[in-house]
């Protein structure tokens, strides 16, 4: 089959598009790409909306649509940290009450635990404690290089935000100009690559709300209906439950954290309990694969097979951010050719 020069130019901007996620993710930096198609994209919606709705004052949308998008963003950072420095204020404030409940909590792990498990653990707290800062006196270069690396990984996602800003507001800003001048074939090419990865972004951020939303009434259904069942009622039920929607927002890491909050608090309440909990959760999980590659792959019309093989693949390349970017990824490159009539 015979190429147009369309069809060749698309197939270029595939191609670059594609070579320059593998870089990507190979240096770590996709987080901050997947921060500014986030914000991009909200932009671009807001934007949308308040032309709508504001028709008044519809020429300064794009600059409230930043203002907005760029005040939430900030609270919740502001918000996350200070909820987190209050945290430790209080802990500071009532040293006396915050060791108690730890020496509770410890004791009815151990005391959960069967007997062989138990046999290898410290006698007491006091034991406890002395290993705990032995290990972090011998990893303490280790613990160091971990929180720069997270507060590394913090700058980037805010980096990548802040363009996602600026690029949206300066999109919004050439679509009010309405500029006559004919784009030459490379620059429309790359502008109609750019504008089918938001929709193919949209897409997976659509059906990640859909996974959170079903991941946290699963959630629910088991800790306030299957557990009661049996007389078993876990400690934090409704702190669970919001946490579980607001971090499952978060592709595939947010689930984690959720869980092992969960398994932790399942734990002081029994060995077994939190044992029946995990499998629980690893299950939905699994299923969530499934969800998320039906929704993605009913929108470019992919086989689940298709995008599971795809999220396997990269994971095994690129670890869990592969994971993650994978159905971004190949829904990109299907939509693609589907769009240049090449499949």
């Amino acid at each position: 089959m015979l190429l147009n020069d369309n069809q060749k130019l698309g197939l270029f901007c595939l191609a670059l598009f594609s070579g320059s996620f593998i870089i990507l993710m190979h240096v770590h930096l996709m987080p901050a790409v997947i921060a500014g198609l986030l914000t991009y994209t909200l932009t671009q919606k807001l934007d949308n909306f308040l032309s709508r709705k504001m028709v008044r004052f519809s020429h300064q949308s794009k600059l409230i649509s930043v203002l907005v998008l760029t005040t939430v963003i900030i609270g919740i950072f502001i918000g996350g940290f200070w909820y987190l420095f209050a945290w430790f204020v209080d802990m500071a404030k009532h040293p006396t009450e915050t060791l108690t409940n730890i020496r509770l909590v410890v004791n009815n792990v151990i005391n959960s635990l069967p007997s062989n498990v138990t046999h290898y653990l410290p006698d007491n707290i006091d034991e406890i404690e002395s290993t705990i800062m032995i290990y972090l006196k011998e990893h303490v270069f280790y613990l160091q290089s971990i929180i720069k690396k997270v507060f590394h990984d913090l700058v980037i996602l805010i980096v990548g935000m802040i363009i996602g800003l600026i690029l949206g507001y300066k999109q919004n800003q050439r679509n009010a100009v309405h500029n006559p001048v004919t784009k030459r074939p490379l620059t429309k090419a790359l502008k109609a690559s750019l504008n089918r990865l938001v929709v193919v972004f949209q897409y997976v951020a659509i059906s990640q709300v859909v996974i959170a939303l079903f991941n946290t009434i699963m959630t629910a259904i088991l800790l306030f209906i299957i557990l009661p069942m049996f007389g078993i009622h876990l400690p934090f039920s409704k702190s669970l439950v919001l946490a579980t929607f607001v971090f499952g927002l978060i592709p595939i890491i947010g689930n984690l954290i959720v869980n092992v909050l969960i398994f932790f608090v399942a734990f002081t309440v029994s060995f077994t309990v939190a044992m029946v909990i995990i499998v629980y959760l690893i299950l939905i999980h699994k299923m969530e694969y499934v969800l998320n590659a039906k929704i993605v792959g009913a929108k470019i019309h992919a086989g689940i097979c298709e995008l599971l093989i795809a999220m396997l693949f990269l994971e095994t390349l690129f670890g869990v951010i592969g994971l993650i970017f994978a159905p971004i990824f190949y829904a990109f490159i299907k939509l693609s050719l589907k769009e240049l009539r090449i499949i």
